[in-house]
């Protein structure tokens, strides 16, 4: 027998927990993770070795958001680009009183996923330059959540349609979309830990694979692909409800390169082919309009 002494702790498990993008709940959160760290350098000195330590470099935080889609919106993609704040909003029983807080962060990442038997996914990653932890921001939702149930939208494998040249005679298994933005921060003497504005590193890639099992494809032969124009498809995955449902997300990828593909075959299992495609933009407002 054990007798425990002292302070009764409490957990804080997925009921207490909340996610707002400025000031949107994010719906179909899986996990955050949110993290930073402090850059400091180690002072020598001739006579002295060690004398102290100083902060150089700059100071960001990491944030890192999975979801399930069960919604036909996504606040995610107006923001792409855009500066934004958000926040973890946590606290036994539901009482909200604690938050990781950032603000001045940037979308640098964003991928949609899905396989056979699963239900679709979307992530995103977030670098935040300037405020990242406890708050006091009147923006935030801490001590002031007002939760709005909703009823999922669920894109499952079985409902969703897939537009490519491949896809009507071999039995496509998965997709798994990507972009990253190379997020380029500026800073100015005496201004140090705060950008003064951001540059996104052009050309902006999204990259699409697809894992198919085979029937019929054959694997285009790479040194065709200086002349032949069978190396550009017209892609585009929609996300439907179950039982033939409305659309409730969708990625248009018009006149992507294919980039990569390979085979493999072995005793016991579906010979399969991995195809990897890419969509090259020059600015982020072109890539929204014609990707979602």
């Amino acid at each position: 027998m054990y007798i425990i002494l002292g302070m009764a702790f409490q957990r804080n498990f997925y009921g207490d927990q909340y996610v707002f993008i400025h000031g949107t709940e994010i719906k179909g959160v899986q996990s955050f993770d949110g993290s930073w760290s402090i850059p400091r350098s180690n002072m020598l000195a001739a006579g002295y070795e060690y004398v102290g330590s100083e902060i150089e470099g700059v100071l960001e935080g990491d944030i890192s958001i999975s979801r399930l889609i069960v919604e036909s919106s996504d606040p995610i993609v107006g923001h792409l680009g855009s500066e934004i704040n958000g926040e973890l909003v946590y606290g036994p029983n539901q009482s909200t009183s604690k938050s990781f807080w950032f603000d001045q962060g940037f979308v640098n990442s964003y991928s949609s996923s899905c396989s056979v038997g699963e239900v679709a996914t979307s992530d995103f990653g977030i670098t935040a330059y300037g405020s990242v932890g406890a708050t006091h921001s009147n923006n935030s939702k801490k001590n002031n959540v007002s939760y709005n149930a909703i009823t999922p939208k669920v894109a499952t494998a079985n409902s969703m349609t897939l537009t490519t040249s491949f896809g009507s005679t071999n039995a496509i298994q998965s997709y798994d979309l990507s972009l990253s933005l190379d997020l380029k921060p500026v800073y100015k003497m005496g201004n140090m830990f705060i950008p003064s504005k951001f540059e996104i590193a052009t050309p902006i890639v999204i990259s699409t694979s697809f894992e198919i099992l085979t029937s019929d494809y054959e694997i285009e032969n790479l040194y065709h692909s200086v002349c032949s124009t069978n190396f550009v498809e017209n892609l585009a995955i929609s996300l439907n409800e179950k039982c033939n449902g409305p659309e409730i997300r969708s990625f248009t990828l018009n006149n992507a390169d294919l980039i990569g593909s390979s085979i493999s075959a072995g005793i016991g299992d579906n010979l399969s082919i991995s195809l990897e495609f890419e969509n090259k933009f020059d600015d982020i407002s072109t890539l929204v309009s014609a990707v979602f």
